[in-house]
């Protein structure tokens, strides 16, 4: 007669590889459980031990799974919940835009600064020259125009 009997769910297991088909746990991670002094009931329990569960509407859900039927960012909400946030501060608190620089109308159309101009006109590789023509005193619309400078000088 075996002396390891596995007792779960109201019937005896022999070996915890049958234990572990039974429950739908990976075998080793079944036998690590067990190792670290937990019970037989604790060990079966299929739900992940890296995770943080939170109480959502009544049922037990994961952070990525909150997050998921919410269309919320999992990595802001975990570093809120890092930083001593509530769940629900975490999931509603808008998040903070910081916005840099000053706002710039070129062509008639309002830019949050002269970055973000430059990346909307495709421009990028021109700021230095964007960024001079401004100090110098032009106006944006001759700043950032490119388009028949320097061509037929000659």
């Amino acid at each position: 007669m075996r002396k390891n009997l596995y007792p779960y769910d109201g019937k005896n297991f022999l070996s915890i590889r049958e234990l572990a088909e039974y429950v739908g746990i990976n075998e080793k991670t079944l036998t690590a459980r067990l190792r670290r002094g937990m019970s037989v009931e604790a060990a079966c329990d299929t739900s992940d031990f890296r995770c943080s569960y939170y109480e959502d509407k009544g049922t037990r859900k994961s952070v990525t799974q909150i997050c998921k039927e919410q269309a919320k960012d999992a990595g802001l909400i975990r570093n809120r919940l890092k930083y001593g946030y509530s769940l629900n501060d975490a999931l509603n608190k808008p998040k903070k835009v910081s916005r840099q620089g000053i706002p710039i109308v070129v062509n008639g159309l309002l830019y949050n600064s002269i970055a973000a101009a430059l990346k909307q006109m495709n421009l990028s590789d021109k700021e230095s020259t964007v960024r001079r023509r401004l100090k110098m005193g032009m106006k944006p619309e001759e700043a950032f125009n490119f388009e028949d400078r320097g061509m037929g000088q000659m």
